[in-house]
């Protein structure tokens, strides 16, 4: 009879956690902590595996592109709110100019807003400083088998977030301010439209409508501006986040199911490879997983691959994603079954939920982009656990319990034992 998974690999997963929290500290994408954290992976997956069976693949990214360009388009939000105020000060041609670089000023930084945060494509990365990330990748199969027919991928990823500024010091307020930030950047967006088209049109009434007033720029633009200026704190070196439950929890999860799958390996379905992938830089909008997608798909496709995500562990019930991306991406339906079955079966607390709008992406998104079968679970309490650590300085190893990691195991193995299904 196999061994059943225990808290004594709970506890593994945690003192993994707590190893590179102390020895490392946070590691923003590209800096050398998060390399740090990645070769701490990589080693308890090789005392499991053997270094022939870990590897790592390096890629290039802008890791401040996703996040960077708040600060950049609040300045720009300015510009164009100041250029359009200033539209009946000045004759000649200058009305023409101002109302048309205000509109392309606040078009481009809607645009970028939406493109990278809401649906993470890599938009204003060319402008924005490139450096080097890193994903740990781990293999097992059953002894003795040479020939795969079905990949099984369990993972998470190892680098750690900006600090949230307004989260830390507004708590339930975030909210607020978040809808304030893209709505003041609209609001500049439609003034901004009515104007240029008021003097395409000749239209004086439609450019005085268009011409911003004191009380949409006392609310929200001007708020806006000043939260986007300030969105982010922690920028240098590896940051001044932790990143305990989001998202070491995950990646030392996967690393002890590792470990427990190579001293059972009756557990594993034949023909059946497992992979255990700690991907690197989700924090810069999913792109350690995003590069493995891309290199890999022919073989993904081939093997029929499935990826079971883990991210912020913290909670004892998990919730079961179907979609993903701020809610643009759907799951497959087969894997929100089987990881649901799997659950069941395993007797751990769970729900289905969809994403929600605005609350950014997982590293199973670039999977179901692709058309591959992969989905998120998610054992995070929203919004009382986000709003008391997630992506501040305070995300450390005593924010996790035994109980949501050996849920979690509970449901990944039984999910592996199902070979996916």
């Amino acid at each position: 009879m196999p061994s059943a998974i225990t808290e004594h690999d709970a506890r593994y997963a945690y003192n993994v956690v707590e190893k590179i929290c102390t020895e490392v500290g946070p590691g923003l994408p590209g800096s050398p902590q998060e390399h740090a954290r990645a070769k701490i992976i990589q080693q308890e997956m090789e005392s499991s595996l053997s270094t022939g069976n870990v590897t790592t693949e390096a890629f290039t990214m802008a890791p401040k592109a996703l996040l960077e360009w708040l600060p950049v388009g609040a300045i720009l939000i300015l510009i164009s709110a100041l250029l359009n105020i200033s539209i009946h000060r000045f004759g000649g041609f200058f009305p023409w100019i101002s109302t048309s670089v205000a509109l392309v000023l606040s078009v481009l930084t809607n645009l970028a807003g939406v493109l990278e945060f809401v649906f993470y494509y890599e938009f204003v990365e060319p402008v924005f400083s490139k450096k080097e990330s890193v994903n740990v990748i781990g293999s097992l199969r059953k002894p003795g088998t040479d020939k795969i027919k079905r990949l099984l991928i369990l993972g998470g990823h190892h680098d750690s977030a900006m600090e949230m500024t307004w989260l830390r010091f507004l708590g339930y307020g975030y909210y607020i301010v978040v809808f304030t930030l893209f709505t003041g950047f609209a609001t500049m967006m439609v003034f901004s439209i009515m104007q240029f088209a008021g003097l395409v049109t000749a239209h004086a009434g439609l450019v005085r409508i268009g011409t911003i007033g004191l009380i949409p720029l006392a609310y929200p633009v001007i708020p806006s501006i000043v939260f986007a200026l300030f969105f982010n704190r922690g920028k240098q070196g590896g940051g001044v986040v932790p990143g305990a439950t989001d998202n070491l929890s995950a990646s030392a999860l996967a690393v002890s199911l590792c470990r427990f799958l190579k001293d059972n390996p009756s557990y594993i379905p034949d023909d059946t490879e497992i992979r255990f992938i700690s991907f690197g830089s989700e924090e810069a909008g999913l792109r350690g997983s995003r590069k493995y997608v891309e290199r890999h798909l022919d073989e993904l496709k081939r093997l029929d691959a499935r990826l079971l995500n883990f991210e912020t562990v913290a909670y004892p019930e998990i919730t079961i994603l179907t979609s993903d991306v701020n809610g643009t991406v759907k799951h497959s339906s087969d894997m929100i079954k089987g990881v649901a079955a799997a659950a069941q079966r395993a007797g751990v607390p769970h729900t289905v939920k969809p994403f929600p709008f605005g609350g950014g992406g997982t590293d199973a998104g670039p999977f179901s982009q692709a058309g591959l079968k992969a989905l998120t679970i998610l054992p995070f309490k929203v919004p009382q656990q986000m709003v008391a650590f997630y992506h501040q300085r305070w995300d450390t190893p005593d924010k996790l319990s035994i109980e949501p990691l050996l849920n979690v195991l509970k449901l990944a193995l039984e999910w592996v034992r199902s070979g996916g299904e």
